[in-house]
């Protein structure tokens, strides 16, 4: 109808954990729901590493209480390394101190914590990557937690591990007297591969968002 107002969420996304525990692969297949099954091929596949930041939106209405709602993703991919693979490549570190002024880093609705089922030690390393978020300040009562056990097509996590794990990120979190309530922190498994997860995930962000975001109101 002309001159309807219509109701905008936006949100910033940021997935953390170390090279190689699928963060741009999960996230582009977070961007496209609706793939065929030669897209998930290219997107496994013919997907690579990179060492820059990589930015990528995506916009989709969702009914929140009766309302329409346009909900605006903005994900923003950063490499995992914190040290240089070679002269040539970029840290984490590297671009964290281009982008630190960046207003959409300033607070982030969603936090992805990810790391890779089959290799224990990105598991240990989130807490680093946690306590830097704490640092750069990018938790607040709006932030959504997110411990993600990607590559469970390799080996199935155990369940009580990764409660102790997300109760252990809580405790963190509130010991730095962040404004979070326990709910705020949650976990979710999945296999880029089986896409196992993949929509329980999305599902999750965009809802949170479509709640917690940045709220616009425009005109049709």
């Amino acid at each position: 109808m002309e001159g309807e107002i219509k109701q905008y969420a936006t949100g910033s996304i940021l997935p953390l954990g170390d090279g190689s525990t699928g963060k741009t692969v999960l996230t582009r297949l977070l961007l496209n729901p609706f793939m065929e099954s030669i897209e998930h091929g290219d997107i496994l596949f013919n997907t690579r590493k990179s060492y820059n930041i990589e930015i990528e939106f995506s916009s989709e209405v969702v009914d929140v209480d009766g309302e329409e709602i346009t909900t605006s993703l903005q994900f923003y991919v950063f490499p995992g390394q914190r040290q240089k693979a070679s002269a040539d490549t970029t840290t984490f570190d590297e671009i964290i101190a281009i982008f630190d002024c960046f207003p959409a880093m300033e607070k982030i609705n969603v936090i992805l914590f990810l790391h890779d089922a089959s290799r224990f030690h990105t598991l240990t390393s989130l807490e680093m990557w946690l306590r830097f978020s704490i640092v750069k300040d990018w938790i607040c009562e709006n932030t959504l937690i997110i411990l993600v056990t990607n590559k469970i097509d390799l080996i199935q996590p155990k369940e009580e591990d990764t409660k102790q794990v997300c109760s252990n990120m809580y405790k963190l979190i509130k010991e730095h007297e962040f404004p979070i309530e326990e709910d705020q922190v949650r976990a979710i498994n999945t296999s880029c591969v089986t896409l196992e997860g993949v929509k329980e995930l999305r599902e999750e962000i965009i809802s949170w968002i479509a709640r917690k975001g940045m709220k616009l109101k425009g005109i049709r």
